[in-house]
């Protein structure tokens, strides 16, 4: 975090010192929520169980009294009276039993508690009953005796040889079941559909026994998973949302099936699900508030308020009164006082580095003076040495000479005029040099014609750009019968680029192919000058015009 905050730091290392602790929490959170998932389960198979605990217990009674009564009667079937008097005794013992009776394989029933007599034959229920020779467990919504829904136990009987010879059966009332609702810390939980099935699929009792259970058990289980999953409840997705599938084993051919739902009850139930994981998430959020609090208000607000005081000193210059030090840590009080002290240093080193800037300002302008002056002390001996020369080639290049030590006099004057200042307005130097030339060369008013923007350089640049200029504008100047608006000196800048450009009439010395002699001279300095400001210099011909470009970077090189 390069350019962030104090505050976003400590608040940043807080967070991350700080959530370990949150993500021991939601751990610990998330293994007590397992804990309570398998102790719903648990529970919701217990509250199924115990609901259908007394009819359970007896069908099991019952179960066992008919597989005793099935080994009394092998012997004593053909006695009418004696089997009468046994079924009676059992359903003495049995008072919950509608009905206690043995039936043969003809159908005909004789023999029951209740002395009925009643031919099964044709019945579709006792046809299943004797499909097979085992002990069965049959539910019939109208008891063909009693016209009651009733669940029979029933529990063949065999002769010495082993060879089936008819049924006991008792009936037993059916109840519809439904379990209380089981509730946890988090959620409570009600049964929508309750069943015990036998092994081979048949509902034996049923919370709804007009719909089959497949309508009731969700994600598409059959009833062989169903047996698998015996002893385990589970969490399934149901088509209103999660859904808890208890499957018990009841006997070795009975199991106990339950479906309960999560109980919706507003906007606090949907939240229940959340709610485990609120206590730690509110913990963690206050440990983070009062620890960001508490760096807040020892730390970062004197930082901060430091941080202040060193902008306003640097965008004003003024040094505000920084309160509520008193309390600050030992290490932000010592880097108050490095930090006054600091202030205090720079403030006297920079009133004396005004006290310099003042004194090189002033020696500047003295030796800015001083060098015009000797330039033009040194054009006048040139004058006088040139009047005593009678070689009219000599008094030529004497010329040529003094020309350009009066132009480089009236730059340095131009400087002069300007000193004291970081940067210098070109423009005025230029036309300075441009009004010098005129008078050195006799040139009348409007040959030259001036471009130039406002433009200003640091003062190193201005030497050799005008020596440049002064060079250049020196060889059109030269020429004899210049007319109005001859000349164009343009100085302009583009992208950080300044560009000095002169255009005038062809003279030998500016010609392309001008390499060589003393005519060349001119081109050879203003390449010089153009290397002292890192630039490049181009002359092309057009016709009968010259244009000569100087180009260069505004900053120094």
């Amino acid at each position: 975090m390069p350019s962030s905050s104090l505050g976003l730091r400590l608040g940043s290392s807080l967070l991350l010192a700080l959530l370990p602790l949150g993500v021991l929490s939601v751990m610990e959170t998330r293994d007590a929520l397992r804990k309570l998932d398998e102790s719903t389960l648990e529970g919701v198979g217990g509250a199924a169980l115990q609901s259908v605990r007394a009819q359970i217990d007896l069908i099991n009674e019952a179960q066992v009294t008919a597989r005793t009564l099935a080994g009394v009667l092998r012997h004593d079937t053909a006695n009418d009276t004696a089997c009468v008097d046994r079924v009676k005794s059992i359903a003495g013992d049995l008072p919950q039993a509608t009905l206690v009776a043995y039936i043969p394989l003809s159908g005909l029933m004789t023999c029951s508690s209740t002395g009925d007599v009643f031919d099964f034959k044709d019945n579709a229920t006792f046809q299943q009953m004797t499909s097979t020779a085992l002990a069965k467990l049959i539910y019939n919504p109208v008891g063909p005796v009693t016209g009651a829904a009733i669940v029979a136990v029933a529990h063949p009987v065999f002769d010495d040889a082993g060879t089936n010879r008819g049924f006991v059966t008792i009936s037993l009332p059916y109840a519809s079941v439904a379990p209380d609702a089981y509730k946890d810390s988090v959620a409570s939980w009600h049964p929508t559909y309750i069943a015990t099935l036998q092994t081979d699929g048949s509902v034996l009792v049923a919370s709804d026994p007009e719909a089959s259970p497949d309508t009731h058990i969700p994600g598409g289980i059959d009833r062989e998973r169903l047996t698998k999953l015996a002893g385990r409840p589970t969490f399934v997705d149901g088509k209103d949302g999660q859904q808890i599938l208890s499957v018990i084993s009841v006997t070795r051919d009975l199991l106990l099936v339950s479906v309960w739902e999560r109980d919706t009850g507003g906007f606090w139930s949907a939240a229940n699900s959340l709610s485990p994981y609120l206590l730690p998430a509110l913990t963690w959020i206050a440990a983070l508030a009062v620890a960001g609090f508490a760096s807040s208000r020892l730390v970062v607000k004197h930082v901060r308020a430091l941080a202040r005081s060193m902008d306003d000193f640097i965008t004003s210059r003024q040094r505000p009164h920084i309160p509520d030090l008193g309390d600050a840590p030992t290490e932000i009080q010592r880097l108050h006082s490095a930090y006054e002290g600091m202030i205090r240093t720079i403030e006297q080193e920079e009133a004396e580095l005004q006290n310099l800037l003042v004194d090189k300002d002033t020696l500047l302008r003295e030796v800015e003076h001083r060098s015009g002056n000797s330039l033009q002390i040194i054009a006048s001996v040139m004058r006088m040495y040139r009047r005593e020369a009678t070689d009219p080639e000599l008094r030529r290049v004497m010329d040529s000479l003094i020309n350009r030590v009066i132009a480089l006099s009236s730059t340095h004057t131009s400087l002069y005029s300007v000193s004291g200042r970081q940067d210098i307005a070109m423009d005025m130097v230029l036309t300075n040099v441009v009004k010098r030339l005129k008078e050195i060369h006799g040139v009348a008013l409007g040959v030259a014609t001036k471009q130039f923007q406002p433009i200003r350089m640091d003062a190193q640049l201005a030497v050799p750009l005008a020596l440049a200029l002064a060079e250049t504008v020196g060889c059109y100047f030269a020429r004899p019968g210049l007319s109005e608006k001859t000349v164009l000196v343009a100085l302009t800048e583009v992208d950080d680029r300044v560009l000095l450009r002169v255009e005038g009439p062809v003279v030998p010395e500016l010609l392309p192919e001008t390499t060589v002699g003393l005519p060349s001279l001119p081109q050879r300095m203003l390449r010089q000058f153009a290397a002292q400001l890192n630039g490049t210099v181009t002359i092309v011909k057009e016709g009968d015009v010259i244009r000569v470009g100087l180009a260069f970077p505004r900053a120094p090189a």
